[in-house]
């Protein structure tokens, strides 16, 4: 028989002869018997543990009934609304969603992880439309807790949200390296102009967390479309991810809608970062209803908790590294590019991640604006116009260019990802497929892209007639991105 602390249960006698009498053999409990009514009354205390309930009638006959007095492993809710934008599907974006909600509600004890069953999402589902969908969570609670087994629904609800361009970019990658608990960011979103919050960070030695957190001081509603990754010591792969994540949600305005206000901060990202692990993210923030809302990257203990993490806000700004890679960028009418390219050439090719975005003075924060070389957070449009004007078809590639050592690359090629592995020598490497003009035909292709954290740059981007180099070399080839040192040679004595 299971007691909850401070639970109250009473027991009836069906057989036997009175009167009854009732022990135990633990104070975790108190019984009290109705001779009457022929029940026992059983009152849990507030310790947690196990004890035996021994009821005899006056013919001598007794039966024990084993008590258990413990917490559930979990706490479930009955439901849970998950709000999104865009034009969602059975996504691993959607899948993920769904998981961190589940993660985020779900409160479990100390040492108890949850598990979620396997759920069916909607194959359809628009602007204005909901779903309904039920999952199966599982808390193993051990010597120590109830076991749960209970069925929770998340209702899903696409939010009619027309598409949004960042008017500012907030870029924080000052410290790079974590040594510190503090504020490392910290901007204001208002209404009507719309920003990107571009974050890269490493720890240090010191496991901790780092956080992104919403405040305001009003209630305010809010669009976030978030591609963030991490924690990985592989700081490459984290700032690919967060490239390759954004490029597939930005244009499919695929994001979440959340509700801030002065006693509801919102936890965007929360990460447990052990010796060197990376983290970063890029944030697309529109407020949709309220003033304005408050944005910040936070470094905290790994232990603090959600009372704690609303502490560090008021924390001092973290000192920098000296390399100035912070502040506030306008976006307006930068990185967009239109080449025109002629069969069978020359070649049309752009570089970039070489310039920073012109700063912008923070009203909440005056102190100079930083650089941000590299254009980390820049989303970047270049537009190929294609003409063919020969008798005959035209192959041709598209084509990078690495021009600042090893770089990885993402690019949304005519709404296509195309991926390309870690580059580091100043070589032609194709990008997707080559393709085919017609003659006398003039096509559009258009390329979208980010740099990656972690990468290095300029890189150069461009079509070309003449074949590139097929695919990158393995990562620890001569020529590849970190090539393996030369063994010593060894003579005998």
């Amino acid at each position: 028989m299971n007691l909850h602390p401070s639970q109250s249960l009473t027991l009836a006698i069906q057989n036997g002869v009175s009167p009854f009498t009732a022990t135990l053999d633990s104070p975790l409990i108190t019984s009290a018997v109705s001779q009457n009514a022929r029940t026992i009354a059983l009152t849990a205390g507030t310790q947690t543990g196990r004890a035996t309930l021994t009821v005899t009638d006056a013919s001598g006959a007794a039966i024990q009934v084993p008590v258990r007095v413990a917490y559930d492993a979990a706490q479930v809710p009955a439901g849970m609304t998950l709000r999104v934008t865009g034009n969602p599907v059975d996504t691993p974006w959607l899948t993920l969603l769904v998981q961190k909600m589940l993660a985020r509600q779900v409160q479990v004890q100390p040492g108890v992880s949850a598990q979620f069953g396997l759920f069916t999402l909607p194959s359809e589902l628009g602007p204005g439309a909901s779903a309904a969908v039920p999952v199966a969570v599982h808390a193993a609670g051990g010597e120590s807790y109830f076991d749960v087994d209970a069925v929770t629904t998340v209702t899903i609800q696409n939010v009619a949200a027309d598409p949004f361009a960042p008017l500012l970019l907030m870029y924080d990658d000052d410290p790079e390296k974590l040594a510190a608990d503090g504020v490392s960011y910290s901007g204001r979103v208002v209404r009507g102009t719309p920003a990107r919050l571009y974050y890269y960070h490493q720890n240090s030695q010191d496991q901790r967390q780092l956080a992104v957190v919403l405040t305001s001081s009003t209630p305010a509603t809010v669009q976030l479309i978030d591609a963030s990754a991490g924690p990985n010591p592989d700081v490459m792969s984290v700032g690919h991810a967060v490239t390759r994540d954004f490029l597939l949600q930005k244009p499919r305005n695929e994001g979440i809608v959340v509700d801030v206000g002065p006693s509801a901060p919102y936890v965007a990202q929360r990460f447990v970062m052990n010796p060197l692990d990376g983290a970063a993210g890029s944030i697309g923030i529109r407020v949709m209803s309220g003033d304005a809302v408050t944005v910040s990257v936070v470094a905290l203990p790994a232990t603090a908790t959600d009372q704690q993490l609303i502490a560090y806000l008021s924390q001092p700004r973290l000192p920098g590294d000296g390399h100035h890679r912070t502040g506030l960028f306008s976006l307006v009418n930068f990185a967009g590019d239109t080449l025109p390219y002629t069969a069978p050439g020359p070649d049309a090719s752009v570089q970039y991640g070489a310039q920073t975005p012109p700063a912008v003075t923070d009203a909440d924060d005056p102190a100079p604006s930083g650089r941000d070389y590299g254009e980390y957070g820049v989303l970047r449009w270049v537009n190929f116009v294609i003409d063919n004007p020969l008798d005959r078809p035209q192959v041709l590639y598209l084509y990078e260019r690495p021009m600042g050592g090893p770089v990885r690359s993402s690019f949304l090629v005519n709404q296509t990802l195309v991926q390309v592995g870690c580059a580091r020598l100043a070589e032609r490497y194709q990008v997707g497929d080559a393709f085919t003009v017609a003659a006398h035909a003039k096509v559009l292709l258009p390329v979208l892209t980010m740099t990656d954290g972690g990468s290095n740059y300029p890189l150069e981007l461009g079509i070309t007639a003449a074949a590139p180099q097929p695919t990158v070399p393995p990562i620890s080839a001569p020529d590849g991105c970190f090539p393996k040192p030369e063994p010593t040679p060894t003579t005998s004595r």
